[in-house]
């Protein structure tokens, strides 16, 4: 085996091996559901019509609710709305009504257990 070929083939066990150890650090990351609701709350811009802690606008008050979450984020609502059910999972919509039960009053601060976070898209969002 020449040089060169040794020298990839240590290239290609590097590089799946920092692959796996990236992925693992992504995963330890990752947020509980609710946090990863209000990654989706963010993300889709549920705030521009419910407000940035779902206290309403010109959207309903969401904040402690989950029930009828799903079949509006999949069916829409007359009035405005939209169907999301192309746009969004399964996951998704369980980790959004997560975060809403996390969410008591919107008019008083938050608690310890509602994200407030602002920076959806990273890892581990800052505020």
């Amino acid at each position: 085996m020449s040089k060169l070929q040794h020298q990839l083939k240590i290239a290609a066990i590097l590089s799946v091996l920092i692959s796996g150890v990236f992925t693992t650090f992504q995963s330890a990351l990752a947020l509980d559901s609710a946090g990863e609701g209000r990654r989706a709350w963010l993300k889709y811009n549920c705030y521009g019509c419910h407000g940035m802690r779902a206290g309403g606008g010109m959207g309903p008050r969401l904040a402690g609710e989950s029930e009828d979450v799903l079949e509006a984020v999949l069916k829409g609502e007359d009035g405005g709305m939209r169907s999301y059910k192309n746009i969004v999972n399964t996951t998704e919509i369980n980790n959004l009504m997560a975060y809403l039960r996390t969410i008591k009053d919107p008019n008083q601060p938050p608690a310890k257990s509602e994200p407030v976070f602002m920076h959806w898209w990273e890892a581990n969002p800052s505020k």
